[in-house]
């Protein structure tokens, strides 16, 4: 598949260039793939990557992504706009956002929306190559009526990035804060460190470029992508992608980090930023791109795509690449991020009787049967014991996740069918006891423990479609249930 669009000319055609016979058998191969989801969000064909806006807006939530529909590579990017009542089961409506533009001819990249007069205002990177495929990047705007028309904005919101920068400029996020309207847009020097660009819009709607946010450059790599900006209790919640980070100064194991930087206080009038310290809210394989919602009534919300830029997947045979997390809720204890599914993934659970796993405990093991491939285990590991939960394939583990509560470590280890690498090792609160939170959707895993202070996310790909769990020794975990998933799309 990959080698059929692997000229970069084919990539960037127009999407009206692209058959019906072609996305027909595309359509079908990717029908066929095994390694298909229940309940995520994922590309019909081709590839997603980084989710772009949630919003709610006129009744319903809206999330806008980013995608490429012709395969599973990185080729003319457009969004992708699906509606939820419940921030779960998703349908695709109209409204998608297609580079058709000269300011976006090259792809429309990822951006945000605020909900603003009764319309989503949108703001996104337009991308544009020349000759000698130099990018040339500009802040666009969009806005999304009550009726799901879009309309874009005929000139650039903010048409160059400011002096002494590369036209590696891209991301905007939007954000209320004292009344005002700010954006944060992702950025690199022109001395090839990466920062993160502060503009306030003015009264007369145009961008005022403010500063660089005020963050050590050790603390950016050569490259930032995807800013975003929350604030919980008080405290100032930064989250982002610093490429390039030096893994000596700040430990990760995927090709880039996710991370966030928790400061004190934010002063608008010139980006400083104080008491920082750095967090990985993400220990998994694949996590990258999050894109935050600051609302009234959820509070911050988080959700993400799990994948990673230069990875490849076994799917990528199959059509198709890419998934997005569960939407999840950021929140604050006692200085560390912690992210917890929204509790409408309850939403998502079978509860009739005659569709409800078999749970069993035995001397050595609780055994979890009867499972369709996506499903929902919790349970809670006392102080000062040790689990492992098996996810088997055949005769072996298609994941093996391993958590100590007396020394608080532990692993994850997946089928090493790709580029990501099958371990990851990680710690949480030692010496007490800890609830466990497992997701499994047929090829994703998301692990939440005690309470999500601890969040691993990521794919793996078995050979079968997972249907049971056994954990051991039996003794050291109680209160096991599980419900499989099932996604319903009627309703909106």
């Amino acid at each position: 598949m990959t080698d059929s669009i692997e000229h970069m000319a084919k990539r960037y055609q127009p999407y009206s260039a692209w058959t019906p016979e072609y996305v027909a058998s595309l359509k079908a191969q990717v029908a066929a793939s095994k390694w298909r989801t229940k309940t995520h969000v994922q590309p019909d064909t081709g590839l997603i990557n980084d989710p772009c806006s949630l919003n709610f807006f006129n009744g319903k939530w809206h999330l806008y992504y980013q995608q490429f529909p012709f395969g599973p590579v990185h080729g003319l990017k457009s969004w992708a706009h699906v509606v939820s009542k419940d921030l779960f089961n998703w349908r695709r409506v109209p409204g998608d956002l297609l580079p058709e533009d000269e300011h976006d001819a090259q792809g429309a990249y990822t951006g945000s929306a605020l909900v603003t007069h009764g319309t989503l205002r949108i703001m996104y990177t337009g991308n544009v190559r020349d000759e000698q495929w130099h990018r040339h990047a500009t802040q666009l705007g969009a806005v999304l009526g009550a009726d799901s028309r879009l309309f874009k904005d005929p000139k650039p919101l903010i048409a160059a990035p400011p002096a002494g920068y590369t036209q590696e400029f891209r991301d905007p996020f939007l954000f209320k804060y004292q009344d005002k309207t700010y954006v944060l847009v992702g950025g690199q020097r022109a001395d090839h460190t990466g920062a993160i660009l502060l503009y306030e819009k003015q009264p007369d709607k145009t961008w005022r470029f403010v500063a660089p946010l005020g963050i050590p450059d050790e603390f950016c790599g050569y490259m930032v992508e995807c800013p975003n900006i929350a604030f919980i209790n008080g405290k100032v919640v930064l989250v982002y992608c610093p490429q390039g980070l030096d893994q000596d100064f700040f430990e990760y194991e995927n090709a880039f980090p996710n991370i966030a930087l928790v400061a004190d206080s934010f002063d608008p009038e010139t980006g400083a930023l104080t008491h920082q310290h750095l967090q990985n809210i993400d220990k998994g394989f694949d996590f990258y791109a999050t894109r935050l919602a600051n609302t009234e009534k959820d509070g911050t919300l988080a959700i993400s795509w799990l994948g990673l830029p230069d990875t490849s997947y076994p799917t990528d045979d199959d059509g198709w690449e890419g998934v997005l997390s569960y939407v999840r809720k950021l929140d604050l204890r006692d200085g560390h991020v912690c992210l917890v599914p929204h509790p409408n993934v309850e939403t998502l659970r079978e509860t009739a009787d005659d569709s409800l796993p078999t749970v069993t405990k035995a001397d050595d093991n609780w055994s979890v049967a009867d499972l369709t491939g996506a499903f929902e285990l919790t349970m809670t590991l006392a102080a000062g014991q040790k689990t492992t939960l098996h996810i088997p394939d055949g005769d072996h583990d298609q994941l093996l996740i391993n958590l100590d509560s007396d020394s608080g470590q532990g692993m994850v280890q997946r089928e090493n069918r790709n580029n990501g690498g099958s371990l990851r090792q990680f710690g949480f609160p030692a010496g007490k006891t800890v609830t466990i939170r497992l997701f499994i959707d047929v090829s994703v895993f998301e692990l939440f423990i005690d309470d999500g202070y601890r969040v691993v996310s990521g794919r793996f790909f078995g050979d079968t479609c997972p249907s049971a769990v056994r954990v051991t020794p039996a003794a050291a975990v109680s209160a096991v249930q599980a419900w499989n998933l099932r996604k319903d799309n009627g309703g909106l």
